[in-house]
């Protein structure tokens, strides 16, 4: 039951109000979710019909669980609002995934439009309807490019720095034509 000790003995009548609690706040939740589905707010929508086919399940196992006659119209009623539930899921999900399709195409088509540069379209000749639709003609600020990093400490104190002397670490290479083997064969 809906937020009461289920251990505490309850009788019928107690038991009839809570269960009409839950069938009400199943309807409640229903009519939330239309709301949501009126105002295209599609993935709202999709979970409240969620909670609402929960709440459809335990408000039917406590109304089984009274076995009052009472009951039986309610349960009923459960059931039909249950298959109206999953009609209108699906048509809240087919509608989010088109609108997500058409947001989709939208942004390309702008994209492409907006994003072109007069000197592209030089051959097309077009139409515009506002200003809105003129073509951009520089882009600003300018894209940047990738340029070589060289640090300027090591420009202005290269003129400074005194280098080691390493003569004697180079063995002195013998010229002439044994000194050209040896480079051919690397001994």
């Amino acid at each position: 039951s809906s937020g009461i000790n289920a251990e505490w003995p309850l009788r019928p009548g107690y038991q009839m109000i809570d269960v009409n609690t839950m069938y009400y706040r199943t309807k409640r939740c229903f009519y939330i979710a239309e709301c949501h589905l009126g105002q295209s707010n599609w993935l709202n929508a999709i979970v409240l019909y969620d909670k609402c086919s929960e709440h459809i399940e335990q408000t039917i196992q406590a109304a089984n669980a009274l076995q009052s006659s009472k009951n039986q119209s309610m349960i009923e009623d459960l059931q039909v609002l249950s298959k109206q539930i999953y009609s209108q899921r699906c048509s809240a999900h087919a509608s989010a995934f088109l609108q997500t399709q058409l947001v989709e195409e939208e942004m390309k088509e702008i994209s492409s439009d907006k994003n072109k540069m007069l000197a592209d379209s030089l051959e097309e000749f077009k139409i515009l309807k506002n200003e809105s639709d003129l073509p951009t003609i520089a882009t600003l600020p300018p894209d940047f490019q990738p340029i070589p990093c060289k640090p300027t400490f090591f420009d202005i104190s290269l003129n400074h720095i005194e280098f080691p002397d390493l003569e004697e670490r180079v063995e002195k290479e013998s010229s002439g034509i044994l000194g050209f083997t040896k480079w051919i064969w690397g001994k």
